[in-house]
């Protein structure tokens, strides 16, 4: 057979001929004969069965079988691939029990020697009457005798409960079918109507047992097939298929991998990388899960940059050129997923995994907080402030001395003005800010009526414009009022000021010494009212911000991407405080017995000048904002805990996340993915997102661990060698092997752990593969 990577094919393995016709009445087994050999290939053929075997009752006809070895050689039935040697027990497993077909299926690679052997043996240990069977140590010392490696399939036409003796089934020979299934005496059991599928898999589901289901013709009339024979049909018989290659290996590749191999269904994928080309030889990739091994250096990871990407590092282009590398090219960049080796790695330790990506996680708000703090920082600066300017009032009002000269109240020949103060510019700041905000209200507001989500709520929301701009007409009203009053004062201010510099200049000695004096009691009385202003003014430490949220939360994929800041929920006033102010003034108690600039320096943190205070003090606060308002992710799968974080874990999260992320890419290129994964999560967790994908996506990875090769059920294995820059690639499915390859052997030799892996998923009956 040419074919190196295995397909979907129909098997039979329960065909009868003449050599049972001990046990059969009416003849219904004279027609399957080995004149009749084109008979059944014809049936064969008809019904796309390419694998299938004579399984008669206690006997073998090895005549027969090499007959039917020589038609499958000449090619005249093309779907047939293969006969596999059979033979149907009986056999007594408990002895106050009744008896159960086996069927067993040898490996004797069509070698006439051992079909010999086969029929020798049993005609050594012949059954002679219909009632007859095997006892359970007979039956194994027959096997023994033969010693061939075997597949063992039972009957089973019920429940496994069910132990009436009336059907040859398993459970009509022992009473724990559970037991000698779970210890793998018996590899397989054999169905052959619908109904009774379904039992059997409710009863495995039950028991939790991975046991491999195959149905059965029975066929004992060739010209009747696939049914028994002319009276009894069974209508609802459907053949097993598998993604096997059909041979002896390939079956048990199968019966060792059910939930993979057995119903399975064609790649839906559309698009994939089909082959790359070495030297002019054609290397096929399956829609499916490739898998590429090879020493060290071999030139692994150069074939999936190759596979991967369009543009190489001088050194891939010097490899890829010296061997004649060429990729199948129908797939774009964009539809290729690819981890290049340590990348995991490298996002994990820069923190980027999944981070800093708002694919999957949402910007965290922090308006409101920095608002908070900003108003808080604001108030408090406020607040010392006007301490520093009560105690500056009071100073100066207690430096100052008017004394009482007669005569100084003599009137001017000009009118002089005083108190120019009352016609100062009122402060407009707030209503500015206020104008501002309430503008930009009415604008998100108005945006909001664009929104699909917000339809039904349009009413309300032009009732809320209506609203927000009364509320801004009215705040623009008083804006445009305190505006232009600070005008016409600034104009009434500068008419002042620029007459009284027109006076002076004709006022007398005497005038002058007049307008001196008033001066300076219209300063003592502003001193006064100063004074008097801020010791009666509210001058209350501002209430501390309260605890808000500072998270996000994203969904995608079963998995929800979450991110939270350092003030999520929790007071960071003292870091406030810490960050603002010197170790000696960053509480409330020392703030408040700031009274003075200098000791206003000395207070705020970082800063040598009392110039800088308003420089520095920003700086602060802003480092103060960065630093709360650092994020921290985590990941939650579905409604479960938080994930963990070590490297091992957030690997396994990444790739179980972009096995389910399949709609942006076609293509899933990794180089080692089992870096950094136990092979406790390889077996249990990474094995079963591999799995998920490979009906739907097709999957290409370097791997130096053999559970990604053998237990994965790998559909296509790619060994690399390397001779001296020359590159060379064997490639099968894990079952091929020909004259020059065998890949169980491959990986065997060439991957540690690799012979021991294979002998533990193959071993039957002590026999080791």
């Amino acid at each position: 057979m040419d074919n190196v990577i295995n397909s979907i094919i129909k098997f039979d393995l329960h065909i009868h001929s003449q050599a049972s016709s001990y046990k059969e009445k009416n003849g219904i087994v004279d027609n399957s004969t080995v004149e009749n050999i084109d008979i059944l290939l014809g049936k064969l053929q008809e019904n796309e069965v390419a694998l299938f075997s004579i399984t008669d009752h206690n006997r073998f006809d090895a005549n027969l079988y090499s007959e039917i070895i020589k038609k499958l050689n000449s090619n005249e039935y093309p779907t047939v691939k293969n006969i596999l040697a059979g033979v149907e027990f009986d056999v007594k497993l408990e002895e106050d029990m009744g008896k159960c077909h086996i069927i067993a299926i040898f490996d004797t690679n069509n070698e006439d020697e051992k079909l010999q052997l086969i029929q020798k043996n049993i005609q050594s240990n012949l059954l002679k009457t219909p009632e007859e069977s095997y006892g359970k140590k007979q039956f194994e010392s027959l096997l023994s005798s033969i010693n061939l490696d075997v597949i063992l399939i039972a009957a089973q036409r019920k429940n496994i409960n069910n132990h009436n003796g009336k059907h040859n089934s398993l459970s009509d020979t022992t009473i724990d079918v559970e037991k000698i299934m779970r210890v793998g005496y018996i590899n397989a059991l054999e169905f052959q109507k619908p109904k009774v599928e379904g039992i059997l898999i409710n009863n495995l589901k039950k028991i939790e047992l991975p046991m491999t289901l195959v149905s059965g013709s029975d066929c004992h009339d060739w010209m009747c097939y696939p049914y028994h024979d002319t009276i009894n049909q069974n209508v609802g018989f459907r053949h097993s298929r598998a993604k096997i290659l059909p041979t002896f290996k390939g079956l048990l590749m199968a019966i060792t991998s059910p939930e993979i191999r057995f119903n399975f269904s064609e790649n839906e994928n559309r698009k994939f990388i089909e082959k790359f080309t070495i030297k002019n030889k054609d290397i096929p990739l399956v829609n499916g899960i490739n898998v590429i091994i090879g020493e060290n250096g071999s030139g692994k990871s150069t074939l999936l940059k190759l596979l991967a990407e369009t543009n190489h590092q001088s050194y891939v282009r010097k490899i890829i050129s010296d061997n004649n590398l060429t990729k199948d090219d129908n797939l774009r960049e964009s539809e290729i997923k690819y981890i290049y080796q340590g990348e995991v790695i490298q996002k994990f330790n820069d923190n980027e995994l999944f981070n800093n990506d708002e694919k999957y996680f949402n910007k965290i708000d922090n308006t409101k907080f920095e608002s908070m703090y900003r108003k808080y920082a604001k108030l408090i600066k406020e607040k010392i402030v006007r301490t520093i300017e009560t105690k500056d009032k009071m100073d100066k009002l207690s430096n100052t001395i008017v004394k009482f000269e007669e005569g100084m109240n003599d009137k001017f020949f000009y009118v002089h003005t005083t108190n120019n103060d009352d016609i100062s510019s009122e402060e407009d700041t707030q209503y500015r800010e206020a104008k501002e905000k309430i503008t930009k209200l009415k604008a998100d507001t108005e945006m909001l009526l664009g929104n699909k989500v917000f339809e039904p709520y349009t009413k309300k929301l032009n009732n809320m414009i209506q609203v927000i701009d009364s509320i801004k007409n009215e705040i623009i009203d008083k804006y445009k009022e305190i505006s232009y009053g600070n005008k016409v004062k600034n104009i009434i201010s500068s008419c002042i000021k620029t007459y009284e510099m027109a006076v002076q200049e004709k006022n007398t000695a005497n005038e002058r010494l007049i307008f001196v004096y008033k001066n300076k009691c219209n300063s003592l009385v502003k001193d006064v009212v100063d004074a008097i202003k801020v010791q009666t003014r509210v001058n209350e430490w501002p209430e501390h911000p309260p605890k808000i949220k500072g998270n996000s939360s994203k969904l995608q994929n079963g998995f929800s991407f979450n991110k939270e800041n350092k003030y999520d929920g929790v007071s960071v006033i003292n870091e406030f405080y810490s960050a603002m102010f010197t170790k000696e003034y960053n509480q409330e108690e020392k703030l408040n017995t700031i009274n003075n600039n200098v000791q206003f320096q000395e207070a705020v943190k970082g800063c040598s000048k009392v110039s800088d205070i308003e420089k520095i003090w920003t700086k602060n606060l802003e480092k103060f904002l960065a630093e709360c308002e650092k994020e921290s992710s985590y990941i939650l799968e579905g409604a479960k805990d938080r994930l963990g974080n070590t490297m091992g874990e957030l690997s396994l999260t990444y790739y179980k996340f972009f096995t389910q992320d399949t709609e942006k890419w076609n293509t899933l290129i990794i180089d080692q993915p089992e870096d950094n994964i136990s092979n406790n999560n390889i077996t249990k967790k990474l094995i079963t997102y591999f799995n998920n994908i490979r009906n739907h996506k097709q999957l290409i990875f370097v791997t130096h661990n053999p559970l990604l090769v053998v237990n994965l059920d790998a559909d296509n294995i790619i060994f690399v060698e390397n001779n001296a820059g020359q590159i060379s690639v064997s490639n099968g499915c894990l079952e091929y092997e020909n004259d020059k390859i065998n890949i169980l052997d491959i990986v065997a030799k060439n991957m540690d752990g690799g012979k021991e892996t294979i002998e533990k998923r193959l071993k039957v009956y002590g026999k080791e593969h």
